[in-house]
């Protein structure tokens, strides 16, 4: 069982606990597997975390992912803006700016902490 935020979470990944509003209203059950249109619907009414079966979110370094990551993450994170031309825009900014980084990343090996090599 793990608690991950809403947006880390993926169509296929079953519910292990109900998500609950505050007032303690029952959103979707336990055993629930999720889909895209219900991972929008969970958004749409702003429920930020769920608890899902198994352990499928490495959250070890969160906020560290790979670039490769960043890639993989963009259509999740830009799937409600397919009709917006400008956010299409930015996808793609972003996907050719993940992609260099990702080249770059390669081409150096791992990366080296150089405050302390100038020390």
């Amino acid at each position: 069982m793990q608690k991950i935020p809403l947006k880390m979470a993926a169509a296929g990944m079953v519910l292990e606990k109900p998500v609950v509003r505050d007032n303690g209203q029952v959103l979707v059950g336990a055993g629930t597997e999720l889909t895209e249109s219900l991972l929008e619907r969970l958004e749409r009414m702003e429920v930020e975390w769920v608890t899902v079966q198994g352990n499928p979110v490495n959250m070890e370094g969160l906020g560290t992912s790979s670039y490769q990551d960043r890639i993989r993450a963009l259509d999740r994170i830009f799937r409600q803006h397919e009709q917006d031309p400008w956010m299409m825009k930015m996808k793609k900014f972003l996907r050719g700016y993940f992609k260099r980084k990702a080249a770059q990343q390669t081409s150096q090996g791992p990366a080296k902490d150089t405050e302390t090599e100038q020390n």
